[in-house]
């Protein structure tokens, strides 16, 4: 933790500021303490992260516990310099932000960036491109200690274990707040976005992507595999998420295409010529299969939808109204497949 770091929390619990009591420190990081208020609340440093998450109820540390043993056992696949670039065009092309320079310009003039989610830190490490503003990334997992391990010696970047539903900030503190592929695996989708935009200045911008409503039997083959996913230890689930890693691989091995003449309005299947893989994929069972092929990146995926406890699907008209009922004006605003990705200003 960078000693500068206190100047800008409060308690997450009464809102008073902190005073801080070092333990130890290295190369001018902070790597044990405690933050104590004047109330008496008192958050561990440990290993140069402050800690803030509270939250020891059953269905969030479910949630939790699945992202941290996802990233402890897939974490170097993930910080592969081929799947930063991958998720920073990603990026791009969701919200709307193509070529790179006109999102490096948007940066320009944002000083305060919240990154509510950071998983492996490869975000946070994207968002830091101006090197006058100060990153703060966030994430309730265990991903925080790869991503600090990985990024931490940046200058403008801040990593804290802390959960984006209960943030150590002032209010009214953030030009930007960025939250891709989290919001959905939180306790309630809506809520936790209404929560975070408390946190932007006036004129502010927020992003998010939300998972989308799939086909109807999608949804009802989502629902019923993963009342029993979410049941199951880590280890079995890993074993399942290879099953349809696999299944994925063999289908999209097939290379063959099918051709569906017209709409079938009932199963929300549009015409069109459909790779075999891809079509079973987003109508009918999530088998992920990586483009590039990259099968333990795959397994991770799969894994992420199968065991978190938490992973709602939105409607377009839903996350409209989201935005709608915060008078935050939307910007950037598509849909594909898999998700929704939207951009607006306070």
């Amino acid at each position: 933790m960078k000693p500068s770091l206190v100047e800008y929390l409060v308690c997450p619990i009464c809102r008073k500021n902190f005073n801080i009591k070092i333990i130890k420190k290295s190369k001018g990081e902070i790597m044990e303490g405690y933050l104590i208020c004047i109330n008496k609340h008192k958050f561990k440093i440990t290993n140069g992260i402050p800690r803030f998450v509270t939250d020891a109820t059953k269905d969030f540390v479910k949630t939790e516990d699945a992202f941290s043993s996802k990233w402890k056992i897939y974490h170097k696949s993930y910080h592969e310099k081929k799947w930063f670039e991958f998720q920073r065009n990603w990026f791009l092309e969701r919200f709307q932000w193509e070529p790179l320079e006109s999102f490096n310009k948007f940066l320009l003039t944002k000083h305060n960036i919240l990154d509510a989610g950071t998983g492996l830190g490869n975000s946070a490490n994207f968002l830091s491109t101006n090197k006058q503003s100060l990153v703060f990334a966030i994430d309730a997992s265990e991903s925080v200690n790869f991503a600090y391990k990985k990024y931490g010696g940046a200058t403008n970047i801040h990593f804290l274990q802390a959960d984006l539903r209960q943030l150590p900030f002032k209010k009214n503190f953030f030009d930007y707040v960025y939250s891709d592929q989290v919001l959905h695996h939180t306790k309630n989708t809506e809520t936790s976005f209404k929560y975070l935009t408390k946190f932007l200045k006036k004129t502010g911008h927020i992003s998010i992507y939300v998972y989308n409503k799939k086909a109807p039997i999608r949804e009802f083959a989502d629902d019923y595999i993963r009342s029993k996913t979410t049941k199951m230890s880590v280890n079995d689930c890993v074993e399942f998420s290879k099953d349809m890693t696999i299944l994925g691989k063999s289908l999209s091995n097939l290379k063959r295409k099918i051709t569906i003449p017209r709409d079938i309005k009932l199963l929300n299947i549009k015409a069109g010529t459909y790779d075999v893989q891809r079509f079973i994929y987003w109508h009918f069972l999530k088998c992920f299969w990586a483009e590039d092929g990259d099968f333990e990146r795959s397994i991770g995926v799969n894994f992420d939808w199968y065991y978190p406890k938490f992973a709602y699907r939105h409607t377009p008209d839903e996350v409209r109204k989201w935005y709608r009922d915060t008078k935050i004006k939307i910007t950037s605003f598509k849909e594909i497949e898999s998700g929704i990705s939207v951009t607006g200003k306070k």
